[in-house]
């Protein structure tokens, strides 16, 4: 760095100006180190602005150095910025883009993301033929305590800045470096760093194809086209609604799209908004292939919602303000949320760019519209689920004879008076010996003669949980995912004794705690379900490994 803060000394007492009254930049740096950046959302942010300055190829390097400390360059062929827009792009709250489009939203990002995992952030931009540095060092600002912004060394930064023109025809562009990295990976031995360089790679790689994948598609018109690389590999572009099934001859993703209308009053005045809202709902997974299950990343973390803004993805998986609750039942329905700068006020997004709120008007709007569409995917999810065939072939529904079983008894097992208040947000009351209470986020299982219920993957990874049928008993659901159900369920698919005798106990633990559950005991329930589910979980290390 060029020493142009030799003759520089601490701020003191004197030096403040009440007419504008700073903060104290020592205090300051550190608090903004911390405002929630995920390690994904900091690279997006990066590339955000990448896209904001033209650049078509954008390539970012994850190192570490002879001396083992890490290292991360994100290097693009944009624009290019001349020294005054280079020191405004370096301000803490630069002037505000002249174009609303763009995706470098609050002047923020480029700080504040890169700070948040380095001490130390160092840009170089190239523009007709002038090449220009600034860099925060955050040890700096605190032992001054002043916003220093530092001039370095380009002889030290030749290959960085190099590494600009081995991008860009024109010989424009930018490069961004993060040193003194303390926040990317935990320390540790080297073996296990190397281990987690490698996992922290594939998960930038992953949430970058998906938050740029419009952006990525070549055949995308909609939004400009980028390459983007991550340690010399190329990203494809992840598209989570599926509609690249539809490629063939049979339509297999059903697709609808509509353009939500809505008013809002603000100071009675009324603002008429727009935004499509797009459904798609996914083959049965006993209809794709394994390779387009993992094309589609199909699970519970990825179902739901997906919201662009101008093409760049906010909010990826899950439901925003739980308008549904995440389960495996409805793991074939994706939800596509468009929609442009205009309405970034009214969806209040934020600086990370990761999240936005819905009114609640429009909440309930939206839920009515995609209650048709959640239905429809609930039930195409469960076809094949439970539907006996022949045994041996895929399927096949081992726990039958268990559902027979159990409703013989039903009557006599009475615990509880079940009534289900409302199916949409899974709101049941129960009375028992203990009193009333109402459960709400219940597992509500179609159909009437279902007593038992596998599915991927449950709350806390527990191994069983109460469920309850449309007619209002009690049903037990099975983790599939669980090591005790690999380890004892599938080595024993045709013994249906066995596979009867287990879900047996299953069912009734599920049954008594539905028959002693109020709010004083409810906790505890719960807790005791997550233990012995963890319990067994421990002990199928005992168990033999499940042969193919």
């Amino acid at each position: 760095m060029v020493a142009n803060v030799a003759n520089l000394e601490p701020a003191t007492v004197h030096d403040l100006d009440e007419s504008d009254f700073i903060p104290s930049p020592a205090r300051l740096v550190d608090g903004l180190r911390d405002t929630g950046y995920s390690y994904e959302a900091s690279f997006a942010d990066i590339v955000d602005n990448s896209i904001a300055a033209n650049a078509n190829k954008v390539d970012i390097k994850i190192y570490r150095m002879a001396d083992g400390e890490l290292r991360v360059v994100i290097a693009d062929n944009g624009d290019g910025m001349d020294l005054t827009t280079l020191l405004n792009a370096m301000r803490y709250g630069s002037p505000k883009r002249h174009d609303p489009k763009s995706l470098g939203k609050f002047g923020m990002g480029l700080k504040t993301a890169s700070t948040a995992f380095c001490r130390k952030l160092t840009v170089f931009s190239i523009k007709n033929g002038e090449c220009n540095g600034r860099a925060w060092d955050i040890e700096e600002i605190k032992r001054l305590d002043r916003w220093v912004l530092l001039t370095p060394d380009h002889d030290e930064y030749e290959e960085d800045i190099d590494f600009i023109g081995e991008l860009s025809d024109k010989k424009t562009g930018t490069v961004v470096i993060w040193e003194d990295i303390d926040r990317l990976i935990s320390h540790s031995e080297k073996d296990s760093k190397d281990k987690l360089l490698a996992v922290l790679v594939a998960e930038i790689r992953d949430h970058l194809s998906s938050v740029f994948g419009k952006f990525l598609d070549k055949d995308n018109t909609d939004a400009a086209n980028v390459e983007i690389f991550v340690n010399d590999e190329p990203l494809e572009g992840w598209d989570p609604t599926g509609k690249w099934m539809n490629s063939g001859d049979g339509k297999r993703v059903t697709i609808q799209k509509k353009v939500i209308d809505y008013e809002e009053t603000l100071n009675e005045e009324v603002s008429k908004l727009s935004f499509e809202l797009n459904g798609y709902i996914l083959p049965n997974k006993s209809d794709m292939t394994d390779e387009e299950l993992n094309k589609i990343r199909y699970g519970n973390d990825n179902q739901g919602f997906y919201i662009y803004r101008e093409n760049r993805l906010i909010y990826g998986g899950g439901w925003p303000h739980r308008l549904f609750t995440k389960e495996p039942h409805l793991n074939l329905l994706r939800v596509e949320l468009n929609f442009d700068h205009e309405l970034d006020d009214f969806f209040q997004v934020d600086i990370r760019k990761t999240r936005i709120i819905f009114p609640q008007a429009l909440r309930q709007k939206i839920k009515k519209h995609l209650t048709p569409f959640r239905n429809e995917a609930n039930k195409r999810y469960r076809q094949g689920r439970n539907t006996p065939k022949a045994e041996g072939e895929e399927n096949y529904n081992q726990h039958k004879s268990s559902d027979n079983a159990i409703r013989k008894h039903l009557s006599d097992n009475a615990q509880a008076t079940l009534t289900i208040t409302d199916h949409e947000k899974g709101e049941v009351n129960v009375k028992n010996q203990f009193g009333n209470i109402t459960l709400t986020h219940a597992h509500l299982v179609e159909g009437t003669d279902i007593s038992v219920q596998v599915c991927e993957s449950l709350t806390d990874g527990c191994l069983w949980e109460y469920g309850i049928n449309e007619e209002g008993d009690v049903c037990v659901l099975l983790n599939e995912s669980h090591e005790f159900y690999k380890k004892f369920y599938t080595p024993n698919f045709n013994n249906p004794v066995l596979i009867q005798s287990m879900d047996s106990v299953f069912w009734s633990l599920a049954n008594c705690e539905i028959g002693t559950i109020s709010e004083k005991s409810r906790r505890n329930i719960e807790e005791m379900r997550f233990m012995v589910s963890k319990n067994l979980r421990i002990l199928s290390d005992e168990l033999p490994d499940v042969e193919d």
